[in-house]
């Protein structure tokens, strides 16, 4: 079973694999109420139609809803800055349902447009280190990963581009999605608001660590911690340090007041095929675009009730902003042994 997203990269996936010999089947999630016949779907279509292969479409939308939309917004409303690309493969994409619907259909195997490389039950770096996605990817470690297939894995974006215009897929030359699929544009101010959270979208005070007001920001939703751009004049360059949302406030502080010697990440996942214990070397990767940085893992601990293990690291030397709510996704060299999400 073959995710079609509508865009190129899950269109040459689908098409590498029937030049592999699988037989194909093409799904297609709707996640946005009332996009069952929208654009997206309807070049799903398309590259299904010239692929020859079926397609079908499943309406997700109220569990992305409830998964993906309101764990985006409770984020916000609690200071920390949110990953909702991790939180959709976790309970969409690559979630009980994506499972369901390939036991209905009757596949063995299941494939998507990304760029990481899923082989012998790890999941690893892509080869295009500008798209690698296995740092959003971290939560299927806990699904079945000898069924899932990366068919990009080995390619970069252009060579992918190049294939599709080779096929002839109609989806050849279609740009990029946009970075959240359920926010219109970029504006999360108008989103959040639509949504009841006004309160995080609200003008209020920037203060500094001492309790100084020195500022003003423009809704605590536009801050994340370690971030300079959009704090204003303030005197001296100043990052943000905390979130407190309660009061309306964003703190700041100077570079030298923002770093971390370790980092707790919970609800974390490990990969089956390795055996994640103290004293674990790795590198963590924090953001997305950040590079990985080398760890020791100092504490691992299974809690009742939570929804996986508890994972504190310690930097071999200081890290800035550590953000709570970001993903963090440790590697031994591209291969990703744990994930999870920041606490502190």
């Amino acid at each position: 079973m073959a995710e079609m997203s509508g865009g190129v990269d899950s269109s040459t996936a689908a098409a590498i694999l029937l030049e592999q010999g699988f037989d194909v089947c093409g799904v297609t999630f709707c996640t946005v109420p009332g996009t069952a016949g929208g654009k997206s779907v309807r070049d799903a279509k398309l590259v299904a139609d010239r692929l020859r292969i079926p397609h079908s479409v499943i309406d997700l939308s109220a569990l992305f809803e409830r998964r993906v939309v309101d764990y985006f917004i409770r984020e916000y409303k609690s200071g920390r800055t949110p990953n909702p690309c991790a939180a959709c493969n976790r309970h969409i994409k690559f979630g009980p349902p994506l499972l369901e619907a390939a036991e209905r259909l009757g596949c063995g195997y299941i494939a998507a447009g990304h760029y990481a490389v899923s082989e012998a039950g790890e999941l690893r770096r892509g080869a295009d280190p500008q798209k690698d996605q296995s740092y959003f990817l971290y939560p299927i470690l806990a699904a079945p990963m000898e069924r899932i297939l990366f068919p990009l894995g080995a390619m970069t974006k252009t060579e992918t581009r190049a294939l599709a215009r080779k096929l002839n897929l109609p989806t050849a030359d279609k740009g990029e999605s946009q970075d959240i699929c359920f926010v219109p544009g970029t504006d999360y101010a108008a989103f959040l608001r639509s949504r009841g959270s006004e309160a995080v979208a609200a003008p209020g005070d920037i203060v500094d660590i001492d309790g100084n007001v020195i500022g003003a920001h423009n809704g605590v939703h536009n801050y994340t911690v370690g971030q300079r751009k959009g704090l204003g004049a303030l005197g001296k360059p100043m990052y943000v340090k905390q979130i407190i949302p309660g009061e309306n406030k964003v703190i700041v502080a100077e570079d030298c007041q923002i770093i971390s010697t370790e980092a707790v990440i919970e609800d974390a996942v490990t990969a089956k095929t390795r055996n994640l214990t103290i004293g674990v070397r790795c590198a963590a990767q924090i953001r997305y675009r950040s590079p990985a940085v080398k760890a020791e893992v100092v504490e691992v601990t299974d809690k009742d009730g939570s929804d996986g293990l508890t994972i504190r690291i310690k930097f071999d030397e200081p890290v800035r902003a550590v953000s709570p709510g970001q993903a963090a996704v440790l590697y031994d060299g591209d291969t990703v042994i744990a994930g999870g999400v920041i606490r502190c």
